[in-house]
């Protein structure tokens, strides 16, 4: 093999690693934008890829989904078409098709799996719980305790609004 061939090779190897690498979400996914008909989930990555949004009615059927143009790392996908007051379960990551593509085990993993509520039809009146922060700082022991104690406040009821 002569050394052109050899650094041809060489190069591609490198690069086909490179584009297996997994991907890692870096900030978020957050949600913007609600209505009770669509919702923004926004995401960033510290690789440039697709974006998809997997989402359904039920943790284990993410029948639905979502995607936008292009190759990013700030990531903007916008569900339509969602009824007001329901509870969605979605995970992000790289469309359908890329994933496919990518091949199997190997594949970037598609995160993990959240879900929200859209708000109810307008007009109407019910509960709402709201959780404001002025600054959720970085993790120190006093805030751990007081996000503790909002969980133990709160119990099994969801909060609504989180700003």
């Amino acid at each position: 093999m002569n050394r052109s061939s050899l650094l041809c090779a060489l190069g591609f190897v490198l690069s086909a690693s490179l584009l297996s690498a997994a991907t890692t979400v870096v900030r978020g996914p957050y949600l913007q934008s609600a209505t009770p008909s669509s919702l923004v989930v926004r995401w960033r990555t510290d690789v440039a890829e697709t974006s998809g949004v997997s989402y359904g009615l039920a943790r284990d059927a993410l029948t639905l989904s979502a995607k936008a143009e292009g190759v990013v790392t700030e990531h903007i996908v916008q569900l339509n078409r969602l009824q007001p007051g329901t509870r969605y379960f979605y995970r992000v990551g790289p469309t359908a098709s890329t994933a496919e593509k990518a091949g199997g085990e190997d594949a970037p993993a598609r995160g993990q799996i959240s879900s929200f509520t859209t708000p109810p039809p307008a007009g109407s009146a019910q509960p709402t719980r709201v959780w404001v922060l002025g600054d959720p700082g970085t993790k120190s022991a006093p805030q751990v305790a007081v996000r503790d104690a909002y969980t133990r406040f709160t119990g099994a009821r969801a909060t609504d609004l989180w700003p």
